[in-house]
């Protein structure tokens, strides 16, 4: 299974849409690394991510969970200080997610003047001191991105092996401070620049023989060519639960100060009992496309009556579409593996669940 550590609330940016980590205590570890191992080594196959705040602020307490603990190691950070980690520790991640929300102008918007830059010249280092494994750019999605040009932005920079998008949650919100006009008007530009990158990665496919590292569009298609169910596509409750400060844990990363979400602790709960103690319910069990979406997002299911009116519905609005878009051209990519011009095995990502959601 999957857990999110999280090393601190702690945040060294202040981005747009975020606010610079959480309020809540405690901000920083008060269990035991010790109690952590004895919690996890109950788990034959463990996936540790380190998680925040920012993690890399906390690079020595991240560098003995590494040692102490084995498993497979992935990482979530704004990237800022990617140069202080060490070779030996680089090489053991399988995978380190990137906070980067498409060009230098956008990204130095939401994020702050020259983080752009600073993350550029890092996710270069990295791979020049080793580090091999799957490097994905994370980007978050407020009301305003062109997701087209922004995506595609990204997935031509040669160091990112993937590309993962989440919406941003606060556009959906009661507080919102955008009326519904704008924010529709904004979805309707969202889904055509949805419908454009699945053209365009189509099309690269047949160009290049190559699946572009499209992570939403990957991750549906290959459930789209196996016709195989998928719960909760981030595993939320069923198979990826974060470790908060205190040890309590969370079904959810995002939901931690949130009761529904608190479904044990590292130290009075084995991993396999905290399997399905939160999950998904109306309206997404009911959908006719939840057996592919699998809900999209616990917190969000968990928490409507925050939302703004009808705003489920148009969050819902981005994922039928995406998933409308794919399903067009399920028959052309079918066709592309039987000439052989791609190999379906290239929609098997990821290998394990590394932290992308899939759905965004």
């Amino acid at each position: 299974m999957h857990y999110h550590i999280i090393l601190t609330k702690e945040c060294n940016l202040n981005c747009s849409y975020c606010g610079g980590g959480s309020d809540t205590p405690p901000k920083e570890i008060q269990y035991k690394i010790s109690d952590l191992k004895s919690f996890l080594s109950k788990d034959k196959a463990p996936v540790v991510e380190f998680y925040g705040g920012e993690p890399l602020l906390r690079i020595e307490t991240m560098k003995n969970i590494m040692d102490t603990i084995p498993g497979r190691f992935v990482i979530q950070t704004n990237g800022i200080f990617l140069d202080k980690i060490e070779s030996e520790y680089l090489k053991k991640f399988n995978s380190i997610l990137v906070s980067i929300d498409g060009s230098k102008e956008v990204t130095d918007f939401n994020r702050s003047n020259g983080v752009y830059d600073k993350i550029i010249r890092n996710i270069k280092l990295i791979r020049e001191r080793g580090f091999c494994g799957d490097l994905v750019a994370r980007m978050t999605v407020p009301q305003g991105t062109d997701i087209y040009a922004n995506v595609r932005h990204l997935a031509g920079i040669e160091e990112f092996g993937h590309v993962h998008w989440q919406i941003g949650f606060e556009m959906f919100w009661e507080s919102g401070l955008d009326d519904d006009k704008e924010l529709e008007e904004w979805i309707q530009s969202y889904n055509s620049g949805i419908s454009s990158l699945v053209e365009w990665w189509v099309r690269e496919m047949e160009l290049t023989g190559c699946v572009p590292g499209i992570v939403p569009f990957i991750g549906v298609m290959r459930s789209l060519l196996s016709g195989k169910q998928s719960r909760l596509r981030c595993g939320s409750g069923i198979d990826f639960f974060s470790v908060m400060p205190d040890g309590r844990i969370s079904a959810c990363p995002v939901s931690i100060d949130f009761d529904f979400s608190i479904i044990g602790s590292i130290l009075n709960n084995d991993p396999h009992s905290l399997c399905n103690k939160a999950c998904v319910g109306e309206p997404c069990i009911s959908c006719d496309i939840f057996n592919i979406c699998g809900g999209r997002c616990l917190f969000v299911n968990r928490s409507q009556d925050m939302l703004r009116r009808n705003g489920y519905e148009q969050i819902c609005l981005t994922v039928r579409h995406l998933v409308h878009e794919l399903e067009e051209v399920v028959p052309h990519v079918r066709e592309l593996i039987r000439s052989g011009i791609i190999s379906a095995n290239e929609f098997e990502y990821p290998e394990f669940n590394n932290g992308c959601e899939i759905i965004p």
